[in-house]
């Protein structure tokens, strides 16, 4: 189940680089760790290695060596976040293609690290048994594909829900908005001093 999760996983992400690669290249030049000229390269062989491993993971192909090949491409990106925030890079993540939401985080890096033990345990497994998914374990096994990318997908989301919580909450009015006078804080100007 998790070797499907782990596919969708890595497939989620190379598709979504791959449909901006001019981005993604530019997020592999920001994150510093491989001369400018080199960006294209290195960023056109991690999309075409996500997409490999997806495809190997998902179909159950060879799942050893698919296994092996994710424990290394998570594990460059766990080096690459670890290196980038002792560095205190805090430039788009592109873990998931050219979005510039996502940050270099801890959360990422933990993401990343999470995603290599998966790929670790599924080597584990995959060396004492290559059974495919039967029949009446395909539902389970769907349903806990889609959880397992909904959550990882997710995960980036959290920083910056986190700072939007932690901002402390104020409230101008605006001319399409009412606000009640009573319920009006005392040190805010009832127009911002833009349009006074």
């Amino acid at each position: 189940m998790f070797r499907t999760g782990l596919g969708a996983v890595s497939l989620l992400a190379g598709v979504e680089k791959a449909r901006a690669p001019g981005a993604f290249f530019e997020g592999v030049r920001q994150y510093g760790l491989v001369p400018s000229r080199f960006a294209p390269i290195v960023g056109g062989a991690l999309i075409a290695a996500e997409l490999g491993l997806g495809l190997l993971l998902v179909t159950g192909l060879v799942p050893a060596l698919a296994a092996l090949g994710a424990i290394v491409l998570f594990g460059i990106f766990a080096a690459a976040l670890a290196v980038s925030l002792a560095r205190s890079n805090s430039a788009p993540c592109h873990c998931f293609g050219a979005s510039e939401v996502e940050k270099i985080s801890p959360v990422a890096l933990v993401r990343a690290l999470v995603l290599a033990g998966v790929a670790s345990a599924l080597l584990v497994f995959a060396l004492g048994d290559t059974a495919s998914i039967g029949r009446d374990e395909l539902l389970p096994s769907l349903l806990m594909t889609v959880a397992f990318v909904a959550i990882t997908r997710l995960s980036g989301l959290f920083p910056l829900a986190w700072s939007f919580l932690r901002q402390k909450a104020s409230m101008h009015p605006t001319p399409t908005r009412r606000v009640s006078f009573r319920h009006q804080p005392l040190d805010v100007p009832f127009y911002p001093k833009e349009q006074q």
